[in-house]
């Protein structure tokens, strides 16, 4: 009889065990249902991960484009706009082009002043306003810039800074996935030279791969097309051959405390 009870006891956790699994399935995958939210600094920041926000979109996820300041300091000769709100409003009408090109649902522009995030005042307001667009758009993951900030830019390096402080809040830290955007610096290192450069990390810490499609790459390379102002063709060629070598297929995350999460699976 104690075999026989031994047994049962033994189906019975085997049953509960499989149906505990099975119930499990559905929350594991709730993710790759709910809004990815994209937070960088300038407008043009979000090429980084173009082919990515394509195939989402393209796939029919929700994608939010937050973009934190009003690009106004972001003067080129060749573009014949001088520093101010002539410029920041020929870079809104870019941003809106890029996202709209990249399938991005909603573009959420802060408008805050451009190479002059570094101060209290307006590290707060970024605070404050990407903690009300994550509230209102309950995103399953964020990408941002990592600590190396892209190409180094201070305000790349503090919208990372501060998105990942909003993330490590008691509030979001368990229910909200944060990713670095950023590119492998081995694969930097033989691909084919561009300006600006661009701080790479270790390709073993970009743990998160997503691969996409050859139509995902035309779509970014439109995308960026559209940042008129910030770059001549001649300029753009060379940096899209240095990405589409990099990214080989796939765009390259980090995510901050090293779980993937379940956003990017099929």
């Amino acid at each position: 009889m104690r075999a026989i009870h031994s047994r049962l006891v033994a189906t019975a956790a085997l049953l509960l065990a499989g149906n505990a699994c099975f119930q499990a399935r559905p929350a594991a995958t709730a993710g790759a249902h709910r809004p990815l939210l994209a937070v960088f600094a300038h407008p043009d920041d979000e090429r980084v991960i173009g082919p990515l926000l394509s195939r989402l979109g393209r796939e029919g996820r929700e994608v939010h484009l937050v973009i934190g300041t009003d690009g106004s300091k972001g003067v080129r000769d060749f573009a014949g706009i001088a520093a101010g709100p002539a410029l920041a409003a020929a870079r809104k009408l870019e941003a809106e082009c890029a996202a709209n090109r990249l399938g991005v649902r909603q573009l959420h522009l802060i408008g805050l002043e451009d190479g002059g995030l570094a101060s209290f005042a307006n590290l707060g307001r970024l605070r404050t306003e990407v903690r009300n667009i994550i509230a209102r758009v309950q995103p399953a993951a964020i990408i941002t810039f990592g600590p190396e900030g892209g190409t180094g830019h201070p305000d790349h390096r503090l919208v990372g800074m501060i998105v990942t402080e909003i993330v490590q809040s008691p509030e979001l830290h368990q229910s909200v996935g944060l990713f670095y955007a950023s590119l492998p610096a081995e694969r930097l290192r033989a691909a084919p030279p561009s300006s600006p450069g661009v701080n790479g990390v270790a390709e073993a810490l970009l743990t998160v791969r997503v691969p996409f499609e050859s139509q995902d790459l035309v779509a970014a390379r439109e995308s960026f097309a559209c940042h008129r102002t910030q770059y001549t063709p001649a300029e753009m060629d060379p940096i899209n051959r240095t990405l589409a070598h990099v990214w080989d297929g796939m765009v390259y995350l980090r995510p901050w405390n090293g779980r993937r999460g379940d956003f990017f699976d099929p």
